[in-house]
């Protein structure tokens, strides 16, 4: 006697459908999911083409690339006695729009004329920011820098004659930094 008769003529059909003889099987159990399957109920990759229409769905190199396009904030506090501080490192294609340096509340104590704030990379200190004003409020340098391939970003803190003051980096780009 037979268990199961597959009847590809009826009107409606189960939650799971399997695609051929022992093949994938589309499983809508769940009534939010609905998973590719094998035939041993592993769950398997499935493939499309690029999304053209706004209710398609994407590939995973559209969604990136479109998201490589917003312009993002890193945002990164430095002090006085800081040093050099990692900002992250800015993957090929990464275009930095412009850096900006906020003073922290309160003045910086002492600062002279060799406190200073740069951000760049270990070829350039100062390729993205140089400038900095320890009695002024915020800084903004605006450069349009492409890097060509995957470079560290940091902000290098010239303590001078200070003695006490904060400041945040915040560093917009297109692309990723991580």
């Amino acid at each position: 006697m037979v268990d199961s008769v597959k009847n590809y003529g009826i009107a409606g059909a189960s939650t799971t459908i399997e695609l051929g003889k022992q093949g994938a099987v589309i499983d809508a159990s769940s009534s939010s999911i609905i998973s590719m399957k094998d035939k041993d109920d592993n769950l398997e990759q499935i493939h499309i083409a690029d999304g053209t229409h706004a209710t398609h769905a994407v590939t995973k190199g559209q969604l990136e690339s479109a998201q490589s396009q917003k312009i993002r904030i890193k945002s990164t506090s430095v002090n006085y006695n800081s040093g050099t501080v990692a900002i992250g490192t800015a993957s090929a294609n990464t275009h930095i729009q412009k850096v900006v340096v906020e003073k922290g509340a309160g003045n910086w104590t002492s600062a002279n004329s060799t406190t200073e704030i740069v951000v760049g990379d270990a070829s350039d200190t100062d390729r993205l920011f140089s400038g900095f004003e320890p009695g002024g409020g915020q800084h903004i340098f605006e450069n349009d820098h492409t890097y060509a391939s995957s470079t560290a970003i940091s902000a290098i803190v010239t303590q001078g004659g200070a003695e006490a003051g904060s400041a945040t980096v915040k560093v917009f780009y297109a692309g990723v930094i991580t």
